[in-house]
């Protein structure tokens, strides 16, 4: 019987699964880079005095090469070099970067400003980065554009799409530099340099080509995030249940393992469970709030699938979201089981932040 370790908050939870009732254990495996290698990449990167340094998460990749990146501007003597992170969304026009036309506006001006963020996959962009998470912070209107401009209410992973359209478009008039990084479960594999959009395609390519994988069709699925990214409340961590949920059949099952110790989240989902958003305004024109694509997308899923989530949120809020509650990782196999017979077979996605799954013979748009 394999012991499948999997992500639960600050902790790891042991997922007891039979051989026979696994299909697929889906993991990235991924050359790491070591600090010595990390530190000689940024030593490359053009550096000035007066330079203001981004990170766009609180992931610990960002962290690492954010700590790193100060340890080489030190060691090159440079002066007047700020440190900052993404601020809150109530700070959102208080901070402004870069040329006059720019989104931001600073108390004073620097010579560069270098953005430090992570490459994932989005369930209404496709990916995430550097631009949109720009977007999604400092950009109100365009955020906007970009919700409204969505194909369909589907979540599309992995996929080229017209908000990730929008949101490229935007960054190209920062008068910035960015540092997108490609991670594992265990490390960072990729750091790539350039202008927003330039270091964000390069980060794309390379995570494209090295973390999707081919599973059959499942009759359920089992997902939870990576060691040390921020999947911290509900809006978050939804994003792991998006990554798989397209390879489970029709009326199969699928489970999120997520803590959520810091709650839903702001925006949609909160506003949802308090009675102050109802199912009728999901889909108003001109209207956009955090997370309210999770509203949508569970609100066109639920139907066909089970959503279920193994989490320390109240029941009452996850009945109302649509989902089936759990409470330890045992009921979770147990429940499936008894489902969908003692002998199927089930996709378990220990990273699925960094992973995209994909029926056989499908290939990304």
């Amino acid at each position: 019987m394999p012991e499948i370790w999997l992500k639960y908050g600050p902790t790891d939870i042991a997922l007891d699964i039979n051989f026979g009732n696994l299909l697929a254990e889906v993991s990235p495996d991924l050359p790491l880079l070591s600090d010595e290698d990390i530190a000689t990449k940024l030593s490359d990167i053009p550096m000035s005095n007066n330079m203001l340094i981004v990170a766009l998460s609180r992931s610990k990749p960002v962290q690492t090469v954010t700590e790193i990146l100060r340890h080489v501007i030190n060691s090159k003597g440079f002066e007047g070099v700020d440190f900052n992170t993404l601020p809150k969304m109530a700070d959102r026009f208080s901070f402004n970067i870069g040329s006059d036309d720019s989104p931001f506006f600073l108390a004073k001006r620097y010579e560069n400003v270098i953005f430090i963020s992570r490459i994932s996959y989005d369930p209404l962009f496709g990916f995430s980065g550097a631009p949109t998470t720009i977007l999604r912070h400092y950009m109100e209107e365009q955020m906007l554009l970009a919700f409204e401009s969505r194909r369909d209410n589907l979540p599309n992973p992995g996929v080229d799409c017209p908000p990730l359209a929008v949101a490229l478009s935007a960054s190209e008039k920062l008068s910035a530099a960015s540092l997108e990084l490609v991670t594992s479960s265990s490390g960072i594999s990729g750091i790539y340099w350039g202008n927003v959009c330039d270091a964000f395609h390069k980060a794309k390519e390379r995570l494209t080509s090295t973390t999707t994988y081919q599973v059959d069709q499942a009759k359920s699925a089992i997902v939870a995030g990576s060691n040390g990214l921020d999947f911290s409340s509900l809006t978050t961590s939804l994003n792991l249940l998006w990554n798989a949920v397209h390879v489970v059949q029709e009326n199969g099952s699928i489970v999120l393992l997520a803590e959520n110790q810091h709650g839903l989240g702001e925006g949609a989902l909160q506003m949802f469970v308090e009675g102050k958003m109802k199912s009728q305004d999901l889909y108003k024109r001109g209207f956009y709030v955090p997370g309210l694509e999770h509203l949508i997308y569970i609100d066109n899923l639920r139907q066909q699938f089970d959503l279920g989530i193994l989490s320390s949120l109240p029941q009452y809020y996850l009945k109302k979201l649509g989902f089936e509650s759990y409470a330890r990782g045992n009921d979770v196999l147990e429940k499936l089981l008894a489902k969908h017979g003692r002998k199927h077979k089930i996709v378990v996605l220990s990273a699925a932040d960094l992973t995209l799954l994909m029926l056989r013979e499908q290939k990304l748009s």
